[in-house]
């Protein structure tokens, strides 16, 4: 028991602290004005009236008042509303005569109900909210006047009701509850006017579509009061379904002498007649905002269309060599800021090089594009022609936007200086993301196919297919650059078939080269191929290309004594079986291999090799036996993934011999060789010679 008494002043001290300090935390000015003014009245104990909604807004003949109150019944019976009104007046006792509207003079309020009423009345043109006194009543007939206060409401010094920078209001629409908020605003400047042009987003909440009222829409300057106006003529119809966000453009001209500090949109519905018609404030927001300009050395600007409002940079400018020019590819991101989804925007441009030369220009986009999600962005790319001699101090390119006839001027993107190509270490992988078809790169060997006069280069490259689903790669155009500074043109060989998601194709980048240029310091330069159409899709011949990498290249592994590991195509052959002897006049053979096939390849077009016996000196060739590891070519020997073994002969008749030959391995390629591996032999009915000892 002691122990227990004990206890309580530790516990009465404990919660006097916490009482004490929850009493400090402040309260936000804001938070505890909207309180103290929104507050609820009791009419019984389970009934209440509140004011939800006050607003004052500038009118013809000086302001509008109104007040929403909500009015809930949490007892067994109807509320009788004729017993209930409201009186306005200002602190000073002006009194003004309230309304009510037409649609809310409703006789009761049924239990467990809640409805809303507005009241409405002309103030004076300088009166403010914080100098009006709302009395809530009761009539009364056992008091003086037969009225009686029951409820009285009244605003902080400086009180307002606008929705603040980035916040939102619910509004009622055919008693469904609408949530709206500013989305975009974009001013520009014309000769006299400022081009207003501003975007709000609307959500029906309620569980049916409903029509979006017939606004009047005002943007409230200094100066006064501007209309606005609906751009898309389809918005005066327009149904507000269930939980979709809808963007509703609004556009208007305001004179350049309005300062753009401290604007509001004012949305305000008609009531009454229209003989005695009254605007009510529905919301009015806060709309800060800069005037979007475009001076000789933007590199971003935001224009908007019927469709919305997009922000466009030029994000890039690079040189690209093709045939005797230079390509300029000229990148344009175009973004969209808000919050619905929008299409393309139809786009023309023209590349100005040192203010006067104008180039000719085509239009890429990417593959598959048709629209942007919010936030979402997209390139455009933009490309000309110039002599590659060239070296220009200034670019910009001038873009157009086209409305059917109508082609309407956005204005001048500056970016002179170029962007170099990005460059692929040795490897490396590369990565494209930024294409529709995004995919990744990587150089895994170089092979020279011999010739008489001329070397088939030729680089293999790893392509992935990083898309979702399966599908084609984009087509490529390049060249190779020796370490001089010459350029070859690039060729491609590559299977035609779609690829897998996350599966490869295997890529062949070759050119013919003279057998005495340096081989050392060559990098390969290639980018998506493009044509007068947009990105290559067909045989069709490439115009250039875009969105370049140069890779650096590995040093060619040359032929040696080591016939396992050896690469073709897709597959890794390890030699380790080979004898040969002679019985008689007959030349007999004995040959295997382990072949491995990499299965993450879709595409591919290697797949056969050959083994010689042959008299290097001499150039005396016993046998070329072709072996094809896809089983097509005919008379070849036909090995596939796993242990394979052939045994064949060759009658020689009256074939001089020497001694000691080569096996060589070779692989083919567009009629050239390039040798895998060598190794001298003999004839020897007992030797393997590719078991590891010799």
């Amino acid at each position: 028991m002691q122990m227990g008494f004990r206890r309580i002043p530790i516990l009465l001290t404990f919660f006097l602290t916490l009482a004490l300090l929850v009493s400090t935390v402040p309260v936000p000015k804001t938070v505890a004005a909207a309180a103290t003014v929104f507050k609820k009245v009791s009419i019984t104990k389970a009934s209440y009236i509140q004011l939800t909604d006050a607003n004052l807004i500038p009118s013809a003949s000086g302001a509008t008042a109104s007040f929403t109150f909500s009015i809930y019944n949490g007892d067994s019976s109807a509320i009788n509303l004729v017993d209930y009104w409201v009186r306005l007046k200002t602190a000073g006792g002006t009194k003004y005569t309230l309304s009510l509207l037409d649609a809310d003079k409703k006789k009761k309020v049924l239990p467990k109900t809640t409805t809303t009423l507005t009241y409405y009345s002309e103030v004076g043109s300088k009166v403010t909210l914080d100098q009006l006194v709302v009395n809530l009543i009761k009539f009364d007939f056992s008091v003086s006047g037969y009225e009686k206060t029951i409820g009285q409401f009244t605003f902080p010094k400086g009180y307002s009701n606008f929705v603040k920078s980035g916040g939102f209001k619910g509004v009622l629409a055919n008693n469904s509850l609408v949530n709206i908020r500013i989305d975009q605003i974009n001013v520009t400047k014309s000769a006299k006017n400022y081009n207003f042009n501003l975007t709000y987003v609307a959500r029906n909440t309620g569980k049916f579509g409903v029509a979006l009222p017939q606004y009047n829409y005002y943007a409230q300057t200094a100066n006064g009061l501007y209309k606005l106006s609906l751009r898309n003529k389809s918005d005066e119809t327009l149904t507000l379904e269930p939980s979709v966000l809808n963007a509703v453009q609004l556009t208007g001209s305001i004179p350049l002498s309005v300062a753009t500090s401290g604007w509001k949109l004012i949305v305000t519905n008609n009531v009454g007649a229209e003989t005695n018609k009254v605007e009510l404030p529905v919301v009015i927001f806060d709309i800060p905002f800069k005037v979007t300009t475009t001076t000789s050395t933007s590199t971003k600007t935001t224009f908007t269309n019927d469709d919305g409002t997009y922000e466009v940079e030029l994000s890039a400018v690079q040189r690209l060599p093709w045939n005797n020019d230079d390509n300029v590819i000229a990148d344009l991101i175009v973004r969209n800021n808000g919050s619905v989804y929008l299409p393309l925007p139809d786009l023309t441009g023209l590349l100005i090089v040192d203010d006067n030369i104008k180039l000719e220009v085509k239009a890429i986009k990417k593959v598959g594009d048709i629209g942007l999600a919010p936030g979402a962005s997209t390139t455009i790319s933009y490309v000309g022609s110039i002599p590659y001699n060239y070296t220009w101090k200034k670019f910009k390119i001038s873009l157009s936007q086209k409305a059917g006839e109508t082609v309407t001027e956005i204005g001048e993107l500056t970016r002179s200086t170029i962007v170099p190509v990005k460059k692929v270490e040795l490897g490396a992988v590369f990565v494209q993301q930024n294409n529709g078809a995004p995919y990744n790169a990587l150089v895994t060997d170089v092979k020279t196919y011999s010739g008489e006069k001329t070397d088939m280069y030729a680089v293999y490259i790893e392509m992935t297919n990083k898309q979702k689903r399966i599908g084609s790669l984009p087509l490529l155009a390049g060249y190779f650059k020796t370490s001089d500074g010459n350029l070859y043109e690039a060729k491609f060989t590559k299977a035609t078939n779609a690829v897998k998601s996350e599966s490869k194709d295997q890529l062949i980048v070759w050119t013919e080269l003279p057998q005495n240029v340096e081989r050392s310091g060559i990098q390969l330069l290639m980018g998506e191929a493009f044509d007068d159409k947009g990105l290559l899709q067909g045989a069709e011949a490439a115009r250039g290309y875009l969105r370049a990498a140069q890779f650096v290249l590995p040093e060619e592994k040359m032929a040696d004594t080591n016939f396992r590991g050896l690469k073709v195509g897709p597959y890794t052959i390890n030699m380790n079986y080979f004898n040969v002897w002679l019985n008689g006049t007959r030349m007999d053979i004995k040959a295997g291999a382990d072949v491995q096939k990499d299965i993450n390849f879709d595409g591919y077009t290697q797949s056969q090799f050959s083994f010689e016996i042959e008299h290097e000196a001499t150039n005396q060739v016993l046998i070329s036996q072709v072996i094809d590891l896809e089983g097509k070519a005919e008379n070849s020997l036909k090995w596939k993934a796993g242990a394979n073994y052939s045994d064949l002969n060759k009658e020689m008749g009256e074939t001089l011999f020497w001694n000691e030959y080569q096996l060589n391995i070779y692989e083919s390629f567009n009629g050239n060789r390039k040798k895998l591996a060598s190794m001298p032999i003999t004839f020897s009915p007992v030797t393997n010679w590719l078991d590891g000892s010799h």
